[in-house]
C-alpha cells in the first residue's frame, strides 16, 4: 500500500494531538456514583446543598460538570452565569423560572430525566420541591454567580480553594 506524503503527515499530526490531548481528556473523565464524594456547597451558594465535582475542573477554563443535591424547598434565588448552565434531573422535582424575580405563575417543573440549559447572563431561579438531585454542565469556568439582589447573596462570590 502505497500513502502520499501528505497523508503521512496528515497521520503523524493526528497521533501527535492525539497524545497531546490524552491528559486534558483523563481529567474530564467523570467520577462514578460509588467514587462521588458528596460536600457542603461553597459560601458562594445558600446553605443546605451539597456538590460533588463530577469531571472537569471550576477554577479553570473548559467545561466542568457537578452533582447538585438540594433539600425540599431550598432555593437558589434569581441570578445569572458567566457561561451556559446545562442542567439534567436525576431525582426529585425542581421548579424553575426565568427572570429578576421569583414568579411561580411563570415556572415549569423539570423531574426525573427533563434537561434545561440557561444561557450565560440570563436571570433564572429554583426551588426544590422535595429532595432533588441534578448534574450540572457550566459551558466554561471558573465558576461564577451573580445574584440579581444583594439580600439574596449569602457569602463570597469565588469557588473556594478545595473543591
Amino acid at each position: 500500500m502505497d500513502i502520499s506524503m501528505n497523508s503521512q503527515i496528515a497521520i503523524a499530526a493526528s497521533a501527535a494531538m492525539l497524545c497531546l490531548a490524552t491528559p486534558t481528556m483523563r481529567a474530564q473523565e467523570s467520577v462514578s456514583g460509588a467514587e462521588r464524594i458528596w460536600m457542603p456547597a461553597p459560601s458562594i451558594l445558600p446553605q443546605g446543598a451539597k456538590i460533588a465535582p463530577l469531571s472537569g475542573n471550576p477554577f479553570t477554563p473548559g467545561e466542568f460538570t457537578i452533582g447538585f443535591r438540594m433539600p425540599d424547598k431550598y432555593t437558589l434565588p434569581p441570578h445569572t452565569n458567566p457561561a451556559r448552565e446545562h442542567v439534567m434531573i436525576k431525582s426529585g422535582a425542581l421548579r424553575v423560572g426565568l427572570g429578576r424575580k421569583i414568579d411561580r405563575k411563570k415556572s415549569l417543573v423539570l423531574a426525573a430525566g427533563d434537561t434545561a440549559t440557561t444561557p450565560a447572563g440570563v436571570p433564572h431561579w429554583s426551588i426544590a420541591e422535595g429532595e432533588v438531585e441534578l448534574v450540572v454542565t457550566y459551558q466554561t469556568g471558573p465558576f461564577g454567580i451573580a445574584y440579581m439582589s444583594v439580600r439574596d447573596e449569602p457569602g463570597a462570590h469565588a469557588f473556594p480553594s478545595g473543591y
